[in-house]
């Protein structure tokens, strides 16, 4: 007996269990119409004298107006069939965009074409007055469809019922995960730094639409955010006289970042200051240094160094290979010395990035080596070390103009 209990339960549980069908109305309006139908259904009492679909059918034609509602008795259970029972009406859609500016304005535009014409595809074949109570239903479709077209924004659904029309009002606004600036960064061996500090000062208002919409959406229109960067770099002088490639990479955030790297395949160009402490005798320099790439990932160089305390000139000339990114390894010849020095140098193009250098002549038997830490566009501060002298190893700060 146990085991036929077991059986029977076993079976129970694994049958089908039968609900009404529901027909005549949209698919998405069958799941909220079938819970609401099939909730009046269990609570019909079933005897022979109550007639239980005709019961189902008054009630289910008071709860949902605009249709006419007719139950055929089923197999299990019953068939409830809606029909339109209204004149047809005009149906308008209105989107009102938030206030966006440039960029941001065109990109919702773009993202907004079409939706009101999925809305009217929505409410294909349903009455108005079924709109009193389909609202809620109505309003998470509408939601589905803005979530994929601009993820990020919230909306608001306004519904206006005449005799003849239906006007649908959606309005916009962000999300609380907004874009609250945007901090842009060139990078660049080619530009001087001045230059680059001001291509960020003017990239900051030229993004400045962006300030206030969704992360999410902005992250959306990454691609377009980059291409827009591009081409305001390429577009101004500082960029295009040296005939630089750009590169832009945009990180959507609350801060969102701006990382752009503007080199020119032909040139590399430098200056700095630099001040020792620690080292008797080493005074404040200037440097310039200028590189021409003719290909092979080869770059033939000069450097001229300046002495501030006498201005006496240092001259180097030199040609250097970049073996792998960021990494070279080359040698120069050094006047007045008439000495050569072999190179190998890390120079990485971000800041808050370590850097080392070491140069070596087997004439002078002297070794010049350097390990530093960028801390800002311009400044840079380094342990220096020299074989040469009577202090050979202190501190070294730099200031890149």
């Amino acid at each position: 007996m146990a085991k036929c209990f077991s059986l029977v339960l076993v079976l129970f549980l694994v049958s089908p269990a039968y609900s009404l069908s529901v027909s005549g109305i949209p698919s998405w309006l069958e799941g909220a119409v079938t819970r609401s139908l099939n909730a009046v259904w269990e609570e019909i009492p079933d005897g022979p004298e109550i007639d239980r679909e005709g019961t189902l059918e008054l009630v289910a034609s008071r709860l949902f107006a605009g249709y006419r509602v007719s139950v055929k008795a089923g197999h299990k259970e019953p068939a409830v069939i809606f029909s339109g029972d209204e004149a047809p009406y005009t149906l308008r859609v209105n989107i009102q965009p938030p206030d966006l500016r440039g960029m941001s304005a065109s990109w919702f535009s773009e993202d907004t074409a079409g939706l009101s014409d999925d809305v009217r595809a929505l409410l294909e074949g349903v009455p108005k007055t079924a709109l009193t109570w389909a609202d809620e239903a109505l309003r998470e479709q509408i939601a589905a469809l803005i979530h994929h077209r601009l993820p990020g924004w919230e909306f608001s659904q306004q519904i206006y019922i005449s005799a003849d029309e239906v006007i649908i009002t959606l309005t916009f606004r962000p999300s609380s995960n907004m874009v609250l600036a945007v901090k842009p960064s060139v990078y660049s061996r080619t530009i001087p730094v001045m230059f680059r500090s001001d291509l960020e000062a003017k990239l900051m208002p030229f993004f400045s639409p962006l300030i206030g919409v969704p992360v999410k959406w902005a992250a959306k229109h990454k691609a377009e955010i980059e291409a827009e960067a591009v081409e305001f770099l390429l577009d101004r002088h500082s960029v295009e006289n040296l005939r630089a490639d750009v590169r832009v990479k945009f990180r959507a955030d609350t801060v969102s970042e701006l990382d752009a790297e503007a080199d020119s395949t032909d040139f590399t160009f430098s200056m700095w200051v630099a001040a020792y402490a620690g080292l008797e005798g080493r005074y404040p320099e200037a440097g310039i240094f200028f590189g021409f790439r003719p290909g092979w990932r080869a770059e033939i160089y000069t450097e001229l160094l300046f002495s501030l305390n006498d201005f006496e000139i240092t001259r180097r000339l030199g040609i250097r290979f970049e073996a792998l990114d960021n990494f070279f390894v080359g040698v120069d010849a050094q006047w007045p010395e008439d000495s050569i020095y072999f190179r190998v140098q890390y120079i990485p193009v971000k800041v808050r990035r370590p850097y080392a250098m070491w140069r070596w002549s087997p004439e002078l038997h002297e070794h010049e080596a350097a390990l530093g830490y960028r801390l800002y566009e311009h400044v840079s501060i380094e342990i220096y070390y020299k074989s040469t002298g009577t202090d050979k190893v202190g501190i070294r700060g730099q200031w890149q103009l």
